[in-house]
């Protein structure tokens, strides 16, 4: 794809295209290697990078190897591997893995949801309208093109917190 840098777009290409749970997950809800490749160019488009020499990780990546070990540890599993990265992904609001995932008709709360109940063993908790609030916090809480298109729409911090009932 020619892209300068390595995204969470790209770890969810490499991870559909693996062998392990995180692909079967994935394949299940619609998303293979190669339609997930298709994705990436038609979300972000080709890049121009020539190669050569190490590629940086996006903040969001690197945020998504950080946080799979604590998804690790919350489903009580002391390793992470690959379903604990796509975990770690799906939780970050704003990532072009969770576009991705939308574009291919998946919707993120149900990959992650059915993937803690493979990994742990019982079904988690419905997130329910205060996860929603706090996801809603969380993309706010950033300065990207998610958060502005709320913005313009009325949909603030304050607004938030008042309908979560903390203002």
């Amino acid at each position: 794809m020619q892209h300068a840098h390595i995204g969470t777009e790209h770890m969810l290409v490499g991870l559909a295209r693996g062998d392990e749970e995180a692909a079967a997950m994935l394949h299940r809800f619609g998303l293979s290697g190669d339609t997930a490749r298709a994705q990436v160019v038609q979300l972000v488009g080709m890049g121009d990078h020539a190669g050569g020499g190490g590629l940086p990780f996006t903040p969001a990546a690197k945020e998504a190897l950080e946080m799979a070990v604590g998804e690790a540890m919350r489903v009580g599993h002391e390793h992470a591997d690959s379903a604990h990265l796509l975990l770690a992904i799906l939780r970050q609001p704003d990532a072009v893995a969770r576009r991705m995932l939308i574009s291919a008709g998946a919707a993120p709360r149900d990959v992650r949801n059915e993937l803690i109940a493979s990994l742990s063993g019982k079904p988690p908790e419905p997130a329910g309208p205060r996860a929603d609030g706090e996801a809603l916090l969380a993309i706010l809480g950033r300065d990207g093109a998610v958060a502005a298109w709320l913005r313009e729409r009325g949909v603030d911090e304050d607004a938030v917190r008042r309908m979560l009932g903390e203002g």
